[in-house]
């Protein structure tokens, strides 16, 4: 009974935090990278006006694009039904969501979802887009069950799991915390993440102190793969982690490097295009 109680406030409070009016908009600002690939990844880039300048160069190159600091006067020139945010922005940018609600505009902030919640984000962006929200969830989960079964082959032709390291930023060599966005995609291609036992910076965190000592502990007792998360936290490159004075320990180990976006923002491009990319990495071609 406990159980199921619980059970039932946290799914309670997944549908509290993203609850928002279910009305569709045609003219959208998404001054959040995730949200502009979700709603790419569910066929609304027509109603996408504007993105933010942290977007990747390749998405929708000829819309404008926004910095977080950005005044409502610039944003208005576009003419947004709906501009979608988070909650760093609002931080960062106090007066924007004021000004743009007193012209007219909806303002939703929407932070990026953890794991467990990502079906509840879903069922919240989908209606802002006119997409049945089922058939949002039913991506998601179609997209994992893909993935899943592609590494499942690689274990039928008798590949073992892989272990993992993952560095998410080389200063003190910190890791993704376990519950984080990558540490699930590792799982879900068939890793092992060989950081388990990381304590998240402070709770919900992401990222995890780890050190190079118990980098080379992991090493000396084997590891298959030294992920490198490369974006804005770490601009490390193989070739860079070739020149570390300890790079020989890595002789046995493979070093392949990961665009953040596509293993730690969650969001459905990067789950299709990360996963594939890992179960690449993991089990060769």
């Amino acid at each position: 009974m406990a159980s199921r109680f619980k059970s039932f406030l946290t799914a309670l409070a997944a549908a509290l935090l993203f609850a928002v009016p279910a009305c569709a908009y045609e003219r959208i600002v998404s001054l959040y990278s995730g949200h502009t690939d979700n709603i790419i990844a569910l066929g609304g880039q027509s109603r996408l006006v504007g993105l933010s300048k942290n977007d990747e160069p390749a998405r929708l190159p000829d819309l404008p694009r926004f910095a977080p600091k950005t005044g409502a006067e610039a944003i208005l020139a576009v003419r947004p039904d709906l501009v979608l945010i988070r909650s760093m922005i609002e931080k960062q940018n106090p007066s924007l969501k004021d000004v743009l609600e007193r012209a007219g505009v909806t303002v939703l902030s929407i932070d990026p979802p953890a794991w467990e919640n990502f079906t509840a984000y879903l069922r919240t962006l989908a209606p802002l887009i006119e997409v049945d929200p089922q058939k949002a969830v039913l991506q998601f989960v179609d997209l994992c069950d893909e993935i899943r079964e592609q590494a499942a082959i690689a274990w039928r032709m008798n590949r073992p799991a892989p272990s993992v390291f993952i560095e998410a930023t080389a200063k003190e060599l910190h890791t993704c915390a376990p519950k984080s966005w990558a540490a699930h995609m590792i799982e879900l291609a068939g890793g092992s993440n060989a950081a388990k036992s990381a304590e998240p910076l402070r709770q919900g965190s992401a990222i995890a102190p780890w050190g190079l000592e118990r980098v080379m502990g992991l090493l000396s007792q084997h590891l298959d793969v030294y992920l490198v998360q490369h974006g804005p936290m770490n601009r490390s490159t193989p070739e860079e982690i070739a020149a570390r004075p300890w790079s020989g320990a890595l002789a046995k180990t493979r070093v392949a490097q990961v665009p953040e976006y596509l293993l730690s923002r969650p969001s459905l491009l990067g789950l299709k295009e990360g996963g594939a990319m890992l179960l690449k990495i993991f089990y060769g071609e």
